[in-house]
């Protein structure tokens, strides 16, 4: 959305009393007077009834936007007068920031406080409904303290532990609510001074606890105490092997098999949070890992740019969960689940390698792996990985590797499916029986009907399945 990000000065006070602030558009005098407020010790923003009055001027427009009931009763009625008159309610800043890109601001008449406000960016990349201080330096000075000099005089005792009235000034400046600047503590007050909806959607979150954010402060971002006994290395190694498993997958659902295998590690929301944002996350992950929203993505898809298509995939389907040992496996980014369809098909494909070829069978087999879990069809994957093989000597050995190929395939754990296999996919729900006819591919003379099922046992029409495209 749309937001001002501004530079807050108060004038004559040493040293500086500055904040820098992001605030959507949107807001009225009202709202930016609350936030200044709330970003000092001042309080008239929590009152029903003023603490002190306010007035922003802006001689531009021969204009004073004031809260003080007396000047604006005055100025009622008055067709022409030296200055019109608003009351800051209702009037938004939006108009006067953008165009003269700087407000005077006063607070409390009798301690004329003094600020300057001065645009400094206009962005659109903001998704919070409520302001950022984002930095800030100086102590602000504390209601009722006697204008400019009484703050001197309240600093000069404060810092003298030996001077007559530094107890009393000590609990009269705790009683007037004085706090040293505090940005993290600021930024919780500022959080309930709503101006526009927040844009979760657009928001990197775990259940509306901030993760990262372009405007998010580091320095605010604290890490969360660990539960005793938590073995950080481990709990990498599973964001590593789910993201492997699954290729894109949501931090709640790594959290809770983490927390189901580890209960005696179990880890909180907030804690979950802190790890994935530490210095130690990215040393830890090493670009293996990417963040995307609220899930963990593997690179590959995000380089292809199909995480969506994948998740879209994978929705109304239960995960997979592997036991402990077997999950771990996965830590390694190259592994891939060695089972009885893996080993026939190796052992296919082995009599067209020689000792002489720089590709050995296993990488050609874990490249056939990754291409189903990407490409659009069983074909495309298949003849990626014809393309390495030297040319078959007949068409029953294209046949045969072609038929342990369709079961490596209905047995491969894939990204779209949650982890499952196919086959699995069929038993949780009932789809046409995996077809028993050996059907050849690339080159037969026997070609399959575009309305015959296809190959793979999906139960679909080979032209609306494997045969998209061809």
């Amino acid at each position: 959305m749309k937001a001002y990000i501004i530079y807050v000065k108060m004038q004559d006070v040493e040293p500086k009393v500055w904040r820098r602030i992001i605030l959507p558009a949107g807001a009225t005098f009202q709202k930016l007077h609350a936030i200044i407020q709330e970003s000092t010790n001042f309080q008239s923003s929590s009152m029903q009834i003023p603490y002190h009055f306010h007035e922003f001027r802006l001689p531009e427009e021969n204009l004073v936007v004031t809260d003080e009931p007396v000047i604006y009763e005055e100025s009622k009625g008055k067709k022409k007068g030296p200055m019109k008159v608003r009351k800051p309610q209702s009037l938004k800043i939006d108009v006067y920031l953008e165009k003269y890109r700087s407000l005077s601001y006063t607070y409390d008449f009798g301690d004329n406080w003094q600020f300057v406000i001065e645009l400094e960016q206009i962005v659109d990349d903001y998704h919070f409904g409520y302001p950022t201080l984002l930095d800030g330096a100086g102590d602000a000075p504390p209601e009722d303290v006697g204008g400019v000099p009484g703050f001197i005089h309240m600093k000069q005792v404060l810092a003298d532990p030996q001077h007559p009235e530094h107890d009393h000034l000590l609990w009269w400046s705790k009683e007037q609510n004085f706090r040293t600047y505090d940005r993290k503590w600021t930024n919780q007050i500022l959080k309930h001074l709503k101006i526009q909806k927040t844009e979760w959607n657009k928001i990197n979150h775990l259940n509306h606890e901030i993760i990262s954010d372009k405007y998010l402060v580091e320095d605010e971002k604290e890490r969360a105490e660990l539960p005793d006994g938590l073995d950080e290395a481990l709990f990498y190694d599973y964001v590593r092997a789910c993201t492997n498993l699954y290729g894109i997958v949501p931090d709640k659902q790594v959290l809770a098999i983490f927390n189901k295998q580890n209960p005696q590690m179990y880890v909180k929301l907030n804690t979950f949070v802190s790890l994935v944002t530490s210095k130690e996350w990215s040393e830890q992950t090493d670009g293996a890992v990417l963040r995307e929203g609220m899930s963990f993505v593997h690179p590959l898809l995000q380089d292809l740019g199909s995480p969506e298509k994948i998740r879209q995939e994978q929705a109304g389907k239960d995960w997979y969960m592997p036991e402990k040992e077997e999950l771990l496996k996965y830590t390694a980014s190259g592994y891939i689940e060695k089972n009885i369809p893996y080993e026939e098909l190796k052992t296919a494909l082995k009599p067209n390698f020689s000792k002489l070829q720089p590709v050995d069978v296993d990488q050609v087999l874990w490249n056939f792996g990754m291409d189903l879990q990407i490409a659009d069809s069983f074909n495309t994957a298949m003849t990626a990985m014809l393309s390495h093989l030297p040319p078959f000597e007949n068409m029953e050995d294209v046949n045969k590797v072609a038929q342990k190929a369709m079961n490596f395939a209905n047995n491969q754990r894939l990204w779209a499916n949650c982890g499952h296999t196919p086959r699995e996919i069929s038993r949780l729900k009932p789809l046409s029986p995996l077809s028993k006819e050996q059907r050849p591919v690339g080159g037969s003379d026997q070609k399959m009907g575009r309305n015959d099922p296809c190959m793979c046992g999906s139960g679909k029409k080979y032209k609306k399945c494997c045969g998209r495209g061809i």
